[in-house]
């Protein structure tokens, strides 16, 4: 049996006889509607059901005491991390979290969205990824007033308050200090399309201009994920090529855990023969030899978002400005990384 296709805004503001513009406005309360039009609306959103309805439903009764956190990957232990920070501190505030993963698929997010306002939740903290649907989904949670904290990305967003991470700088501080230690050909090992291993590629980029060492383009390469297995194939090309390096900087613990795996095969030695640095720090004490890595304060960092969420949720700070704050990582020296010099 062939499935009826979802209901479009058009197909409700054909039915009610009024236009688009009113559909979204009533939905939105974007703008003034009259009660009549409002109730003609609701009620044909309600006989089709429209989907936004199902999420304007859930604001027009007491919200409760839980919170979600939307995250794009439970496996990646970040998120783990930033979610017990949120969880501590949202149950000190006798707060639930309800935790939702999305696997980057911008469908799993509304479908979590709806479930969620549904369920009345007192507000929203957000790790996801750069598109525009996201970007919709974050305007359908401010329009329906529900207070929201960013953590890691999306970017660039200046009317939510957000919590970040300064890659280009934690990557130019890791480069600068491979650069200190004698390394004058550095490999940046980082992932196609990702923002965030763009931001700190240009942290390497400027620690090297900065040093007057040259950006060689064989030595900036890229895997198709964030995965060891992916680093591990992509490695083993880079030595292939025969290009001579003797430091790479991989954008992340994982990226640097299959640049190892591919570095041993080849019989040679971390860091006697190879220095790597990671970033991150999750699994980066974990390895053999123990990863240096730049490390972000991801379970601070999830009760810092859980705080910002809470104070929120306080009616003295509903009409604050956004608050934007950006976490720098730290150098922590390990096993995997040489000084040339000494």
């Amino acid at each position: 049996m062939k499935r009826k296709p979802r209901p479009t805004i058009k197909d409700v503001a054909q039915s009610a006889g009024v236009s688009v513009a009113t559909v979204s406005a009533v939905i939105n309360k974007s703008r003034f509607v009259s009660d009549e039009l409002v109730g003609k609306v609701l009620k044909v959103i309600d006989k089709l059901n429209y989907y936004p309805n199902r999420i304007a439903r859930g604001l027009k009764t007491q919200k409760s005491l839980i919170v979600a956190y939307i995250i794009p990957d439970i496996n990646n232990p970040i998120f783990a991390r930033l979610a017990r920070g949120v969880q501590d501190t949202m149950e000190k505030a006798s707060y639930d979290v309800s935790l939702y993963n999305t696997d980057f698929s911008d469908k799993k997010l509304f479908r979590h969205l709806t479930t969620i306002v549904e369920s009345r939740v007192s507000g929203i903290i957000l790790s996801a990824w750069h598109n525009p649907k996201v970007k919709e989904a974050i305007s359908l949670i401010q329009n329906l007033n529900i207070p929201l904290v960013i953590v890691h990305s999306p970017r660039n967003l200046d009317n939510v308050d957000s919590i970040l991470i300064d890659d280009k700088k934690g990557a130019y501080e890791a480069t600068c200090n491979l650069i200190e230690w004698g390394h004058k050909r550095i490999v940046s090992l980082g992932v196609k399309n990702s923002t965030t291993s763009r931001l700190r590629e240009e942290g390497y980029r400027k620690a090297l201009v900065e040093n007057e060492l040259a950006q060689e383009k064989g030595l900036i390469v890229q895997t198709d994920n964030f995965s060891p297995g992916d680093a591990f194939l992509t490695t083993q090309e880079l030595y292939k090529s025969n290009l001579s390096f003797t430091a790479i900087f991989a954008h992340s613990d994982l990226l640097a855990i299959g640049a190892m795996e591919a570095t041993l095969e080849r019989a040679l030695k971390i860091p006697e023969d190879i220095s790597i640095i990671a970033f991150d720090d999750t699994y980066a004490s974990l390895a053999l030899p123990k990863l240096t890595t730049m490390h972000v304060p991801n379970y601070e960092i999830g009760k810092k978002a859980a705080e910002i969420l809470l104070r929120r949720l306080s009616s003295a700070s509903v009409t604050e400005p956004p608050t934007h704050e950006e976490i720098v990582p730290t150098f922590i020296e390990r096993k995997s990384t040489r000084d040339l010099l000494r």
